[in-house]
């Protein structure tokens, strides 16, 4: 899973990225409402249930692709702290699954792409609790 997770990175980072070059990395629009709500895309990836990209509001580009690894990927906080380094945890209402998320270094001067991975449970210690869903957004270098 790590492995995928650096590919769809590496393919988010680069410029000029289109709509249709996450689609065909993806899978398939399953539904395509338009305007600012995500598209629904039935999954090709191995060990992901369910995936969504939205579009930057300003020039259509993809912004954010968010994945639903399958519970036999078995994808933990852990995993994502050992591949890109130190998280930070974000705010979350009381009773809420924590979430956390990873800056990795970019590759190149073209786009960063930050990890937010919302985890399954308040229980267990961070490192151990299993991701429930992985958004990958695209944030420009300055």
């Amino acid at each position: 899973m790590i492995e995928l997770i650096e590919e769809l990175i590496q393919l988010l980072s680069r410029d000029g990225i289109t709509i249709d070059d996450v689609i065909r990395k993806a899978g398939v629009i399953s539904n395509d409402p338009g305007g600012l709500m995500p598209i629904e895309i039935r999954s090709s990836l191995p060990g992901v249930k369910t995936a969504s990209l939205s579009r930057d509001p300003d020039t259509g580009q993809p912004y954010e692709l968010t994945i639903e690894p399958t519970s036999d990927a078995k994808l933990t906080a852990g995993m994502l702290l050992q591949a890109f380094g130190d998280y930070r945890r974000l705010r979350t209402d009381r009773g809420q699954a924590p979430q956390i998320i990873f800056h990795p270094k970019p590759k190149d001067a073209g786009w960063k792409v930050a990890i937010l991975a919302s985890l399954q449970s308040t229980a267990e210690a961070i490192e151990s609790q299993q991701v429930s869903s992985l958004s990958l957004r695209r944030d420009q270098s300055s």
